[in-house]
C-alpha cells in the first residue's frame, strides 16, 4: 500500500516539480528564428548568382582586355625583329600603354616576351634559344597576364564572401613577320586584274585583285596557280566561264591583300638618289658602286651609255621625256627620271633599276615608264640570281607586244598593263595601285625560282 501511494503521489507532483521531463520543451515548438536559415541559404545563393553575373562578367572583360594588348604588343614588336631585346622592350612598352601599370599592374614582362620562328604548314613555334643558326626570327610570342605570378590577380567583388577572392587570367599571341607566297611571283592589284584570253597561269603563281578579278574565256591555271580576290561575288567572267577558263574552279580563293609597296614607290626612288638619305644602302643594289656620286643628267644624255655600276639622276620636266635608245644593251646601273621613261625597241636590260617619279602629283593616267616592242626585261635565265631589273612609278608601266619579262619587278602607283604575245613570262613580281590589264596570249611564272631582283616591305599578321 505504500509503493502504491507513494507512485500516485510522484505521478501527482512531477508536472510541477520536473516539466522538462515529463513534457515537451518550449523551445521546440517555438517556429521563431526558421526564417534565418532559409536567409542565409538564399543569402548564398544570391552572392553566388551575382559573383557570377559581376565577377565572372569582369574576368572576362579582362580576358578580353589582355588578349587585345597580347596581340597589339606581339605585332609590334614583331616588327623590331630580329633584334630580340629590340622586341621585348617594344612589347613590354606598348603593354603599359594598352594595360597601364597604375591600374592593372605588370601585365607583361620581359621574360613572357619570346621571339622565335613559325612554321606556319606544322602551326609550331621554334624560340629563339632552339632555332638553327641561320634560321631568321620572324616571330614574337607574347603571354600577358593578370595573376599571382605577376602580382596582380583580378580581386572578386562578391565571390571574395564566399572565399573566392581572386581570378587568375591569361592572354597569348604569336605575331609574324612575313612576305605573302603571291609576291614571290605573282600579278597584285588594289583595284582589278583584267584579263584578256588565251593566257597560261603555270608553276604556282599568284593573281589577285583587291576588288576583283575579271576574265574572258580561253585561259588556262596550272594546278597551284592561285586566282584570288577579298570577295569572291566581284568575279566577272562569262556565263561558262568556269568551263572555258580550265583550272579556274580550283584556282580560286577569297583572301585580301593588299599591295604595300606601292605605297612606298616615290620614298624608294627618292632615297636610291640623295645619298644623304637614311634608306640609301638599303634601296640600293649590290652592284652598284656606292662610293660614287650620284651622276645628274638631264634628258637629253644618251643613257645607252650609261656606265655600269652607277647612279644616274635624269633631271628633267614632267612633259619631257627620258629615253633608252633602241637596241641599247644596259647593266649594272639605277636610273630614276623626273619625267617619263621610254625604253626603245629591243633593248636589252639586265642588273638594273628604272623608275619614273613623274606623275608624283596624283596624276597616276598616263604611262610613265614604257618598254617599247621587242625589249628584253631581264636575263632570261630561268630566274638564277642575279640579272634582274626593278621598274617603279608614280604612274603607270606600259610593256608593248612581245616584250620579254625574266625576273622583274614592277611596282606602279597607277596601271600596269602588259603587252600582248609577252611569251614566257619568266618571273614576275607586279604591285599595281590600281589595275593590272592583261591582253591575250602570254604564260606566266614559268622559271623554276622567283623573281631576284625582289624588294619587299614586310607584311605582319597574328598567327596565334
Amino acid at each position: 500500500m505504500d509503493v502504491l501511494r507513494a507512485a500516485r503521489d510522484l505521478r501527482a507532483v512531477s508536472p510541477r516539480i520536473f516539466p522538462d521531463i515529463c513534457r515537451p520543451a518550449p523551445m521546440l515548438r517555438d517556429e521563431r528564428g526558421a526564417g534565418t536559415v532559409m536567409g542565409l541559404l538564399w543569402f548564398m545563393l544570391i552572392v553566388g548568382v551575382c559573383g557570377m553575373a559581376v565577377d565572372v562578367t569582369d574576368g572576362f572583360r579582362s580576358r578580353t582586355m589582355l588578349q587585345a594588348t597580347a596581340d597589339s604588343s606581339a605585332l609590334a614588336a614583331a616588327i623590331d625583329l630580329p633584334s630580340e631585346a629590340t622586341a621585348k622592350a617594344t612589347a613590354v612598352n606598348y603593354a603599359a600603354m594598352n594595360m597601364p601599370v597604375a591600374i592593372n599592374g605588370s601585365v607583361l614582362v620581359a621574360s613572357d616576351v619570346v621571339a622565335g620562328a613559325w612554321d606556319n604548314d606544322s602551326r609550331t613555334f621554334t624560340p629563339s634559344s632552339d632555332v638553327a643558326t641561320g634560321t631568321p626570327l620572324d616571330a614574337v610570342y607574347v603571354m600577358t597576364k593578370r595573376d599571382f605570378d605577376n602580382e596582380n590577380p583580378i580581386a572578386t567583388n562578391f565571390l571574395r564572401i564566399i572565399g573566392w577572392d581572386s581570378w587568375n587570367v591569361r592572354a597569348q599571341a604569336i605575331a609574324q613577320r612575313y612576305l605573302p607566297d603571291c609576291l614571290n611571283d605573282g600579278l597584285i592589284a588594289r583595284e582589278q586584274v583584267d584579263i584578256s584570253s588565251n593566257n597560261s597561269f603555270v608553276n604556282h603563281i599568284c593573281v589577285h585583285g583587291q576588288k576583283g578579278v575579271k576574265m574572258q574565256s580561253g585561259n588556262y591555271f596550272e594546278p597551284g596557280v592561285i586566282v584570288s580576290m577579298l570577295d569572291m561575288e566581284t568575279l566577272q567572267i562569262p556565263s561558262s566561264g568556269l568551263d572555258s577558263n580550265t583550272g579556274l574552279s580550283e584556282a580560286l580563293r577569297e583572301q585580301g591583300l593588299q599591295p604595300r609597296e606601292v605605297n612606298h614607290t616615290d620614298e624608294i626612288m627618292r632615297a636610291m638618289i640623295d645619298k644623304d638619305d637614311p634608306n640609301f644602302a638599303a634601296y640600293i643594289p649590290g652592284y652598284i658602286d656606292t662610293n660614287q656620286p650620284v651622276i645628274e643628267v638631264d634628258e637629253k644624255f644618251d643613257l645607252g651609255s650609261a656606265e655600269s655600276g652607277r647612279i644616274y639622276h635624269v633631271l628633267c620636266k614632267a612633259n619631257k621625256n627620258a629615253r633608252i635608245p633602241n637596241n641599247a644593251v644596259l647593266q649594272n646601273v639605277v636610273i630614276i627620271a623626273e619625267c617619263q621613261l621610254h625604253i626603245g625597241s629591243s633593248a636589252f636590260i639586265m642588273n638594273a633599276v628604272l623608275g619614273s617619279r613623274s606623275g608624283g602629283n596624283g596624276s597616276t593616267d598616263k604611262a610613265d615608264v614604257v618598254a617599247s616592242a621587242n625589249v628584253q626585261l631581264g636575263l632570261p635565265d630561268n630566274c638564277t640570281p642575279g640579272g634582274g631589273v626593278r621598274i617603279y612609278s608614280n604612274a603607270t608601266i606600259h610593256t608593248a607586244a612581245s616584250t620579254g619579262i625574266d625576273g622583274v619587278q614592277m611596282v606602279a602607283k597607277g596601271d600596269i598593263e602588259l603587252g600582248a604575245r609577252d611569251m614566257g613570262i619568266n618571273g614576275i613580281s607586279a604591285q599595281s595601285g590600281q589595275n593590272v590589264d592583261l591582253t591575250s596570249n602570254n604564260m606566266f611564272g614559268l622559271c623554276s625560282g622567283n623573281t631576284d631582283a625582289l624588294l619587299t616591305v614586310d607584311y605582319y599578321r597574328l598567327v596565334l
